[in-house]
């Protein structure tokens, strides 16, 4: 993708973002018309999209535009974790006064991905990762992330369809939009990207990267989330509490250790 695309469209999902995670956490009423559990999930992603992910995005395109390629598969993972926060924030947020501000930040950071996703070159991408056993364990991660997530959902909409039950986690809603996304898009991206990684694949190591930045901030941004559930009084899982901690945790760790074997630079257009 052309740089001035690039450098266009990536300034603008950061001013759109930095503006819409701070009417999250100072706009009062804003989220008025959502429930308290979710009022709190959303304050607290927003805080960590504020804090970690928008400087995250600011300082990798700065290391993209030295060609760095740890700086661009950087970028592609953050820009992956705005596509799927805003794109559930469309769906899943009462409407709002942002809500063409969530619908840019969607488009914006889907077409931007996509765009770079199909235009790359990683015809030789294995060739910038030095040899190690973190490959074997980051498939693993994601074997793990992908057994957790969906046993976890699967369950939950299983036993409501058995009993009749709506989900608790409906909370009124009329559908699970996060559920929709983690099982129709980071469980099936998790397990193909485990695949192509244990089978060496160019796709692998790209797909792997990508998926590591997503899923560190995210796992980051749930933790906040837990926190400002927790002062709001809103009732929490302990055991799902401490599988999110470690799997946190453990996905910050392997995703320094992975990006430690990049090499090499990427050049854009």
């Amino acid at each position: 993708m052309n740089k001035k695309i690039i450098y266009m469209n990536s300034l603008a999902i950061s001013f759109l973002s930095l503006f819409a995670t701070l009417s999250g956490l100072f706009w009062k009423g804003l989220y008025a018309q959502d429930t308290l559990s979710y009022t709190s999930q959303m304050m607290g992603q927003d805080l960590i999209t504020l804090l970690v992910a928008i400087p995250l995005f600011i300082i990798s395109l700065y290391l993209l535009s030295k060609n760095s390629l740890r700086g661009k598969l950087i970028w592609m993972g953050t820009l992956f974790y705005f596509l799927y926060t805003y794109l559930s924030l469309t769906f899943l947020a009462s409407f709002n006064a942002l809500f063409l501000v969530y619908v840019a930040l969607m488009s914006l950071s889907l077409f931007t991905f996509l765009g770079e996703l199909l235009n790359m070159d990683i015809s030789h991408i294995r060739d910038n990762f030095t040899p190690g056993s973190i490959y074997k364990i980051t498939a693993l991660f994601f074997l793990v992330v992908a057994l957790f997530l969906g046993g976890m959902w699967l369950k939950m909409i299983i036993d409501s369809l058995l009993s009749g039950v709506p989900p608790q986690a409906l909370e009124g809603y009329t559908t699970l939009v996060i559920q929709a996304l983690d099982l129709g898009l980071l469980v099936p991206l998790a397990i193909l990207s485990a695949y192509l990684l244990l089978k060496k694949s160019n796709w692998g190591y790209l797909l792997s990267s990508i998926f590591l930045i997503k899923a560190s901030l995210l796992g980051t941004a749930i933790l906040s989330m837990i926190l400002f559930m927790g002062l709001n009084g809103v009732e929490l899982d302990p055991g799902q509490v401490i599988l999110f901690v470690l799997l946190t945790l453990g996905g910050i760790f392997i995703s320094w250790s992975f990006y430690s074997k990049i090499t090499g630079d990427y050049s854009i257009a």
